[in-house]
């Protein structure tokens, strides 16, 4: 970005962008199987429970996943499938919800260590075969909720190699 234009967009932040007042945009942001595995790697890294995970997006709004634990050690890398189940509701009800399918037993003995580890991100919890994500609380983690305060609109789909983002914005 131009230095340049940084003091002008630090000012349209710190007035809540009142001069773009009325502005809406939608857009969908594509995102291909390696950038998306990059970043799982990236915050999988601080995991004392996960070692692993590759994702692989496909159509109809499934993402298959390989995840390997840390413990225990024994334990085989498994497949498990995260059908996307509800979308967040902005800005009441932040929650995306997954579902998770395949690789049964498996499951049922990872998930309660998962969970009890306390290893999972803030805002991400296991509920049963459901994986609840808070988008306003992954948004606080990394100081950028308010930027949700101008979503209208937060769709998570998928297709065969890439993860859909979906957001309709709106300035008031």
């Amino acid at each position: 970005m131009d230095p340049r234009l940084a003091p002008l967009l630090t000012r349209l932040q710190s007035n809540r962008f009142a001069d773009l007042s009325g502005s809406e945009a939608y857009t969908v942001i594509r995102i291909g199987e390696a950038l998306l595995n990059e970043a799982a790697s990236t915050f999988i890294a601080s995991s004392s429970v996960v070692r692993s995970v590759v994702l692989h997006p496909r159509a109809g709004n499934q993402i298959d996943v390989q995840l390997r634990l840390t413990r225990p050690a024994l334990l085989p890398a498994f497949n498990v499938t995260l059908q996307i189940e509800e979308q967040p509701q902005l800005p009441d009800r932040p929650e995306l919800v997954l579902r998770l399918t395949g690789a049964g037993g498996l499951m049922r003995l990872a998930a309660p260590a998962i969970a009890s580890s306390g290893s999972l991100p803030r805002g991400i919890r296991l509920d049963g075969d459901r994986v609840r994500v808070n988008v306003r609380e992954l948004a606080e983690e990394q100081r950028q909720a308010h930027l949700l305060e101008y979503a209208d609109q937060l769709q998570l789909l998928s297709e065969d190699g890439r993860l859909v983002v979906a957001v309709q914005l709106r300035v008031r």
